[in-house]
This record gives C-alpha cells, sequence and structure tokens, in this order.
C-alpha cells in the first residue's frame, strides 16, 4: 500500500456512498425483514399455546418460534454492523467493545485486545474509519484465520492501530476506510507485514491548524468560493493591496505558494467548508 498523499478525490465520494448505502440496508432489514419475522414470531407463540392437546404440531412451532428467534438476532446483529448506532451514541471503545463481542459470540475467533482510554471523542470521520477497518479486519480473519490481537494506541497527537491475525490470506483492502482520511485534518500512513501471518500498522497523526486571525479566515473563505483579489477586496470593504497582504500571511503559515494549495491546506484543517 502505498503511503505518500496520491489518493483521489473519488475515495471520499466512494466511502460517503458505502456508508449511506450500509444505512439504508439496515433500515431494511429491520423495518421489512424484521418486521415480517416478528409478525412469524407472534403467530408460532399463538399456535404454541391453542395446540395444548397436540404436542408433535406443538413442537413444530416451537421449532418455528425458535428459528425466527434466531433470524431475528441475526438481523439485529447484521444491521449493527452495517449501521453502528453506538458508535454514533457511545463513542468508539464501546461500539468496538460491542463488535468484538458479537464476534466471539458467532464465530470461534480468538480475540485479544487492548485498547487505551481516549481522553475524548474523537472526529467521527476518524471513528468511523477505525471502526470499519477492525470491523472488515475481523470479518476477513473470520475466513482465513483463528487468532486476532488488537491494539489501539494514543499518545500525544499520535494514534496507532495494530492488527494482526495468524492467517496466511492477507486481505486486500483492509484500509481502504483509512484512505478518506488522508484528505481531513490527519495524516495516514499504513505499513502491511506478512512474513508471519498477517499484520497492519496505521498511524493517523492529527494535524494542529496554524493560528489565523478572524481576517485571514475571511479571506480564505472568499478564496475558497472562487474569487479574485478585487473581488475579495470589495466584499471585505478594504483596498486590494490588504487583501495580498492577508494572503502573503496566509501562504507563509499555511506554508503553500499558490491560492489552489491555500484552499486545500484550508479545506484540510477544516478552516473553511
Amino acid at each position: 500500500m502505498p503511503t505518500n498523499d496520491d489518493t483521489p478525490f473519488s475515495y471520499s465520494d466512494s466511502a460517503s456512498m458505502i456508508e449511506a448505502e450500509r444505512q439504508r440496508l439496515a433500515i431494511l432489514l429491520e423495518s421489512q425483514i424484521g418486521k415480517s419475522l416478528n409478525l412469524l414470531l407472534a403467530q408460532a407463540a399463538v399456535y404454541e399455546q391453542s395446540l395444548v392437546t397436540n404436542p408433535q404440531a406443538q413442537m413444530v412451532a416451537s421449532v418455528l418460534a425458535s428459528l425466527a428467534r434466531q433470524s431475528l438476532q441475526h438481523i439485529h446483529d447484521l444491521s449493527t454492523a452495517l449501521h453502528p448506532v453506538m458508535l454514533e451514541s457511545l463513542g468508539l471503545e464501546p461500539a468496538l467493545e460491542l463488535l468484538i463481542s458479537q464476534t466471539l459470540r458467532t464465530t470461534p475467533l480468538r480475540i485479544s485486545w487492548t485498547f487505551d482510554r481516549l481522553p475524548k471523542r474523537l472526529a467521527p470521520a476518524i471513528e468511523l474509519a477505525l471502526f470499519r477497518a477492525i470491523q472488515d479486519g475481523l470479518t476477513h480473519s473470520t475466513r482465513h484465520a483463528t487468532e486476532v490481537n488488537l491494539r489501539l494506541k494514543i499518545q500525544n497527537d499520535q494514534l496507532t492501530l495494530s492488527y494482526e491475525d495468524n492467517g496466511s490470506n492477507p486481505p486486500e483492502m483492509l484500509d481502504f476506510s483509512l484512505l478518506n482520511l488522508r484528505q481531513k485534518s490527519v495524516q495516514v500512513e499504513t505499513n502491511y507485514y506478512p512474513q508471519q501471518g498477517f499484520r497492519m500498522v496505521a498511524t493517523i497523526r492529527f494535524l494542529t491548524p496554524p493560528l489565523m486571525t478572524e481576517r485571514e479566515i475571511e479571506v480564505l473563505q472568499w478564496l475558497a468560493k472562487g474569487l479574485s483579489n478585487k473581488e475579495i477586496a470589495t466584499r471585505l470593504a478594504v483596498t486590494p493591496r490588504t487583501v495580498n497582504f492577508h494572503l502573503d500571511n496566509i501562504y507563509s503559515k499555511l506554508n503553500v505558494t499558490s491560492r489552489t494549495e491555500a484552499v486545500m491546506a484550508a479545506l484540510r484543517y477544516e478552516l473553511v467548508k
């Protein structure tokens, strides 16, 4: 996997589309298939009570009810995997603990994990990317390995995810969900170590945005909208020379040399939207 920032913008669009489709499927599972199974379960319960004089028929109804309950649990697990509501409401650690618990309950995979206590919640995009990377890894390891070791470590402005299993068939795109983060206010580096089983180490470095004045932010916002220096000067009621002065300061703080680079850096640091 390349470690330089050469990811095309289509990664961001693809990631957003995939998440939207996952949420749509989760809703369909719960609202349509889940609803039908609940009706079947209710009807089976009625049959169980009404067939007390026919033990054989009552057993059939009991088996149907048991199968319906198992299917409902599978649908709930799948819906949770597609749309991790706990991730949105409680954060990364509880969501990962639930994911690991479900994997241990439904597969023979052995998992050992260590998560550093996060001092505060990460940005939603980062939490989701990390969750999906681990989720994809567990899905793959369930098919190709028997043991998984997970480590999530955070120190200062750097977070490291270490994922390894004892399988011999490494996944091709385990870090797909992390690629989108390269366009956010973080730097992402992934390395694969296939010599013994499979091991991936992903490092996320949080970029500290440079300190900008309110006027410089205003100039950046108009710059991002494609306005010329003269147009920006008119909007701010200043002279074009003053706009040039602000642009010089902006270029220096962002370590760029052009308007396009300034806008790209401002988007990466989330100074403008």
